[in-house]
């Protein structure tokens, strides 16, 4: 019975997927690249621009490529590749199959719940809807943590969208003046849905600390935490689910939802920016593109989105003293510090670096997880106008990291629900030892 019932959930939900996902992925693939030098990578990067080909993820160490190849140009692609003698892998044989396995996750954990209310869970992505509904009832008096001292939960909307959403600012802290502060920043892109998960976790850690520990409560009398779960909350409404601006539903989608400056056609690629090039320090100076329809494109100027505004106001406001900026994303498993834009170290890389080796070593003690630590440029890739860099550069906040969150080479943006405890739980762990090194350091 438990089989049959199982089939019959699993056909509903892709009868219904199939009504509301507008774009699909049939028979797309993702082919994993390994150019054999400079030359080679040159080679396919020009492939890459000839068949305007999406990039998911492209490293330095080993120089790998992720390439995502329509089932139209996926025979002229790997003959291109072996004509060049580059070695490649069919990484990801059809991504809608992962799409789809995805959502009948979704499908069967939301059935779960008896009241269509009551459906947020930290085990699962939750939409927009269902986020913003957890942070109205965030209690705006105080808790009381294990050491019997209260903490104080407060949130406020810090900018809107051009889709009128809300860009929500959780704060927790103890009372009392305030203390050096810590800024987590999640969901810059929308189809990086493990990020936002994350970020619920560590609101629901801090604020309520289930498991009753001191370990997570030192945390809050250590620091005042400022945390945004969704930047970029029209792009990640896009990836889930139809809404009043769009009859559409794009998994695989990046950028805000920002209207082209011709046209508005709502099938149209080159709606939205880059959140994550529209930072102003060292704006579109070389590798962002002005290209409206490209994944990376910066924006008609630095700050031109309300979301990287919002974030800019927060960072620079004079009353709050920040000491540390985390950027989740997704995936690949790097805790990478500035610069983005220069292959060039900041003068205080060295404590940077070891905080980040004790903090991914402490990720690794839970589950074995690995990752790995460097820059952005020289462990990923060149990028100008991110978040990291202006939060270092511009903001000039001591300790920032950009955190690539699971997995490495299996799911990519796909990563199953089954792996959102996991993750939450050792970046939580590197969060936290993390933490401590700061406040050791600060003390000398």
């Amino acid at each position: 019975m438990e089989i049959s019932a199982r089939i019959i959930s699993v056909f509903l939900a892709l009868t219904i997927l199939k009504l509301l996902q507008t774009t699909r992925y049939d028979g797309y693939q993702v082919l994993q690249v390994t150019p054999l030098s400079l030359e080679n990578e040159k080679e396919v990067l020009q492939i890459v621009q000839r068949h305007d080909l999406s990039i998911w993820k492209r490293q330095r160490d080993g120089r790998s490529i992720d390439i995502q190849v329509s089932p139209n140009t996926i025979d002229v692609v790997t003959r291109e590749l072996q004509e060049t003698n580059t070695p490649y892998s069919r990484w990801i044989q059809n991504i809608q199959s992962l799409i789809d396995e995805q959502q009948i996750e979704e499908y069967e954990k939301a059935n779960d719940f008896k009241n269509p209310g009551q459906m947020f869970s930290l085990s699962r992505y939750n939409t927009f809807e269902e986020i913003s509904t957890f942070v109205h009832s965030l209690p705006r008096t105080t808790l009381t943590g294990p050491s019997g001292d209260d903490i104080l939960v407060d949130y406020k909307v810090i900018g809107q969208t051009y889709e009128e959403n809300p860009i929500h600012l959780i704060k927790i802290s103890k009372p009392g003046s305030p203390k050096k502060a810590i800024f987590l920043e999640s969901g810059i892109h929308a189809r990086e849905w493990i990020a936002p998960a994350v970020a619920l976790y560590v609101i629901n850690q801090l604020a309520y600390n289930p498991s009753r520990s001191t370990a997570i409560e030192q945390l809050v009398d250590d620091f005042d935490w400022y945390i945004v779960p969704v930047l970029n909350p029209d792009g990640y409404i896009y990836t889930h689910n139809k809404g009043r601006y769009h009859s559409l539903i794009d998994r695989l989608w990046r950028k805000n939802r920002r209207q082209p400056s011709f046209g508005n056609n709502l099938t149209d690629i080159c709606y939205g920016v880059d959140l994550n090039r529209n930072f102003g320090y060292k704006w579109g100076e070389s590798t962002s593109t002005g290209d409206q329809c490209k994944a990376t494109y910066s924006g008609p100027s630095p700050f031109s989105e309300p979301e990287t505004l919002a974030v800019k106001r927060v960072l620079e406001s004079r009353n709050i003293d920040f000491l540390l900026y985390i950027s989740f994303h997704s995936y690949g498993q790097y805790w990478m510090y500035p610069w983005g834009y220069t292959s060039t170290y900041t003068k205080d890389v060295k404590y940077l670096d070891i905080g980040a080796g004790i903090a991914i070593e402490a990720l690794r003690q839970k589950y074995s997880t690995d990752y790995t630590v460097g820059s952005v440029y020289n462990a990923l890739y060149a990028a100008e106008g991110i978040s990291l860099d202006y939060a270092k550069g511009q903001a000039g906040i001591k300790y920032c990291y950009t955190v690539e969150l699971r997995d490495k080479d299996q799911y990519g943006f796909l990563l199953p629900q089954n792996q959102i405890t996991p993750t939450c739980e050792e970046t939580m762990d590197g969060i936290m030892a993390l933490g401590s090194y700061i406040k050791a350091l600060e003390k000398k």
